[in-house]
């Protein structure tokens, strides 16, 4: 299996979330780690803006950790043309070693299979002595095989359409136009083929044709090589000259792509009794052949956790994979794995912050792209350093990386916030999906999603449509209680939303009573300091 770790953020990624996996993924690359920063959902408005704005691509969305054929060595693929000989097919398949060669068109586009069985297949079957014309054999092909020696080949040579002969007899008429004869080096032979204006003739033993023969051939159209095979070989190679697309297997192929779980490919091999299969791309080129051999060890992908270290927060298949690090600032949860690994965790504002570290423990300097995207991440998390999760460490890497990233904080902070902030044309569905995190307290599965902004009262005329859509989701789903803080950055307070159990309670920790579903609280910026600990206080006492 390929020795490559994904690394990821949690679900519903924040800009800290997919700014601290790209830039970690390139401190790996540099350290010669094959690494690749991938994501779980898709990115709200603020974290589009950054790489905008640092002109980096968004990683991949992964919906799975489950292993993929683009995670194993796939052998590579050996496509060939529809119109390559049957020898040149089977020389292929010994020299490498394989047992089926994919068939492609001038796009390399799959058309068929061609393999062992196929060609093992003709060599027994009985076929009449126009197969040459009846498959489209080439000229090239016939001149290859035979490993012939042009004589004469007319501009335009005659086609294919008779029969293949040997010249024994003296009855001509069992000679007819258009057919391939081989002959030996029996001169009236050669002249009364000639006559016969046959297709090809064919000159065993490295027989040679006379000055006189060659222009009889040239007025009479007729193509002339010299091979120096005997009759008997002649006759019983010719037939593999046929090309591989009159033999290929062309109807109902077996074929994966390389997005395909090794799961599902198991299976689907299981229930087929071909020995190898083509692997195509995203645009349905060949890009490998797979076998079985290729599935038998326990598949796992390596994937690196950063800015969350609890499962319900992570992929869904997570027990797919194999856990090699995690790198947070959040509380210790419920992750758990089968072997030691590396695990760090700090009290800082942002997970950028501790990726920052480490690449000034270990000499390398970012790109000025990924010491952007450092920046703004932990612009982002810190709010500029007003959530009472900043730390003096924070403000450190900030002040090393903004020089690297050549960005004026302020001025750049004002302009993500903006971008980030803005409500236009979103739909309530698409905000409470923005910046959510399910928690599981004391049995209790708590959905806390935070929305920020520059101004409080401009989010008044979507609370109610908010509020509703939260009761929705209440109703179908396992969820008991949905909380949304919408922060106000610069005023530095929050509006509490509560649907579902628990609201006095929770309301009653921030020393406020709650009124139509919310309460203000002064001072209330952070959802991981502040907000979720007074949640797990409130529904302790409540179910105590």
């Amino acid at each position: 299996m390929k020795n490559k770790t994904y690394i990821t953020g949690h679900k519903n990624p924040d800009t800290d979330s997919i700014c601290s996996a790209i830039a970690l993924a390139e401190l790996k690359n540099k350290m010669g780690e094959d690494s690749e920063a991938i994501r779980l959902g898709n990115l709200n408005r603020e974290t589009e803006f950054v790489l905008n704005y640092f002109k980096v691509n968004k990683p991949r969305l992964k919906t799975s950790i489950k292993p993929q054929i683009r995670d194993i060595d796939y052998d590579a693929a050996y496509c060939v043309n529809p119109n390559l000989s049957m020898a040149s097919a089977m020389d292929l398949i010994q020299k490498n070693n394989i047992n089926s060669l994919p068939v492609v068109d001038d796009d390399d586009n799959l058309i068929g299979i061609v393999s062992l069985s196929n060609i093992a297949s003709s060599y027994m079957e009985i076929w009449d002595d126009s197969i040459i014309g009846r498959s489209n054999t080439s000229f090239e092909n016939i001149l290859d095989v035979l490993r012939g020696k042009i004589l004469y080949l007319p501009e335009v040579p005659r086609k294919f359409s008779g029969k293949m002969a040997v010249k024994a007899i003296k009855n001509q008429d069992l000679i007819k136009e258009g057919d391939i004869v081989i002959v030996g080096d029996d001169v009236n032979d050669q002249e009364s083929v000639i006559k016969k204006k046959v297709s090809l003739l064919i000159l065993t033993i490295s027989s040679k044709l006379d000055d006189n023969l060659i222009e009889l051939a040239k007025e009479n159209n007729v193509a002339v090589i010299s091979t120096g095979l005997s009759t008997f070989m002649v006759a019983r190679i010719l037939p593999q000259a046929v090309p591989i697309g009159y033999v290929m297997t062309k109807d109902n192929l077996v074929v994966f792509h390389k997005d395909d779980l090794i799961d599902d490919v198991r299976e689907i091999m299981a229930q087929s009794r071909f020995r190898s299969y083509p692997v195509l791309d995203n645009k349905n080129k060949v890009i490998g052949n797979i076998s079985r051999y290729h599935l038998i060890s326990n598949l796992k992908k390596k994937i690196t956790l950063v800015d969350h270290n609890e499962k319900n927060q992570s992929i869904e298949d997570l027990d797919s994979a194999e856990i090699v690090q995690i790198v947070d600032h959040h509380r210790v949860a419920n992750i758990s794995t089968t072997s030691p690994i590396y695990f760090r965790n700090e009290p800082v504002g942002s997970t950028a912050t501790i990726i920052s570290k480490m690449f000034f423990e270990n000499g390398i300097k970012p790109s000025r792209q990924i010491a952007g995207l450092l920046c703004a991440a932990i612009i982002s998390d810190t709010l500029l350093f007003r959530s009472p999760t900043s730390t003096e460490t924070d403000k450190y890497v900030l002040n090393k990386m903004k020089k690297i990233a050549a960005i004026d904080v302020d001025s750049f902070a004002m302009e993500m916030f903006k971008a980030g902030t803005s409500l236009e044309g979103q739909k309530p569905e698409e905000l409470l999906k923005s910046d959510v995190k399910n928690f599981f307290i004391e049995g209790v599965n708590v959905r806390v999603c935070q929305i920020f902004t520059m101004d409080l009262e401009s989010t008044s005329t979507v609370e109610k449509d908010l509020k509703d859509t939260m009761e929705n989701f209440l109703e179908n789903s396992d969820t008991e209680t949905f909380v949304l803080m919408i922060t106000d950055i610069f005023k530095e307070v929050s509006e509490v939303i509560i649907v579902g159990n628990f609201k006095d309670a929770i309301a009653k920790k921030f020393e406020s009573e709650i009124y139509n579903d919310k309460f203000i609280s002064e001072g209330l910026l952070s959802r991981k300091k502040q907000l979720i600990p007074k949640i797990s206080s409130a529904i302790s006492e409540e179910l105590s």
